[in-house]
């Protein structure tokens, strides 16, 4: 197999609603990521084999943070730390399989209450969050797979879909991503590995992603017992709308997603949560 300019990346990947003002609901993400190229798989060269790690953590906060009144909530306090293997298989430069396993804690151990109340106080000046009454400290496991599919369209134009599903305590969904992709970007996905693309160019996406879900631990506690000491009535249908810029080159690629979401839960009042993923890799 004729080397590639890099078969390795570490990537860091930030989602954040502070950009608008905001500080609610899926509040903040921040993903750590390391995966390889493996050789062709069977001496088929056309045939690429990747391993993706991901260290991540996820906060969800109420509008009211700071309030002790649980009957003011419109969304559960929350935590989730995990760490994921992923399995990538590319049968040509159009499309790929994929499946994983997460694995991670909820509740205290998530050391979610710790991390945000420090960046709080230490950066942004502000009082400490409630915290009050929030998910369990459980572990989860989840297991997830995926098609991801590139159809050309036009020249620097191409159509891209993503169908994935999750089966796990922390989260059971099917859904699919898909939209328009402009420039000269080659990728799979938008989103997706990033060692899909090592060369200069770019690339504008308008898309989608529609989901539904069939349990939420964040919202509804744990399907097997009742010891979440607040729950919500939860949203299974998601939409969200995604509008996204990347620069791609050599070593490095930089890339932004606008996400505008759904409700996820009957108790928040406006119709869409917005926030912004910041993401950047370096491949060597």
């Amino acid at each position: 197999m004729q080397s590639l300019a890099a078969q390795r990346y570490l990537n860091l990947s930030v989602d954040n609603d502070l950009y608008f003002g905001k500080d609610r609901y899926y509040s903040s993400g921040v993903f750590i990521s390391l995966g390889e190229l493996k050789e062709g798989i069977g001496g088929n060269e056309a045939t690429k084999k990747y391993v993706h790690w991901t260290l991540g953590q996820e906060i969800y906060t109420p509008t009211k943070r700071y309030t002790t009144d649980v009957d003011l909530f419109d969304y559960p306090y929350g935590g989730w730390l995990f760490l994921e293997r992923t399995e990538e298989v590319q049968k040509n430069g159009n499309a790929s399989w994929l499946w994983s396993i997460k694995a991670g804690m909820t509740g205290e151990a998530s050391l979610a209450p710790l991390f945000q109340n420090f960046y709080h106080d230490k950066i942004l000046d502000l009082p400490h969050m409630a915290w009050e009454q929030a998910v369990p400290q459980r572990f989860h496991v989840n297991v997830n797979g995926g098609f991801k599919r590139r159809i050309h369209l036009f020249n620097k134009g191409a159509f891209l879909t993503n169908l994935y599903g999750n089966l796990g305590t922390q989260r059971s969904a099917v859904g699919v991503n898909f939209g328009l992709l402009l420039g000269s970007s080659k990728v799979i996905s938008y989103a997706g590995n990033p060692l899909e693309m090592q060369e200069d160019g770019f690339g504008f996406y308008i898309g989608t992603r529609q989901e539904y879900r069939f349990h939420d631990f964040m919202i509804s506690g744990s399907l097997f017992d009742d010891t979440a000491p607040f729950v919500l009535p939860a949203i299974p249908y998601k939409n969200s709308l995604e509008i996204g810029l990347a620069f791609y080159g050599k070593k490095w690629r930089f890339q932004t997603l606008w996400n505008r979401v759904s409700k996820d839960n009957k108790a928040q009042i406006p119709n869409g949560h917005y926030y912004l993923n910041i993401s950047i890799a370096r491949f060597f």
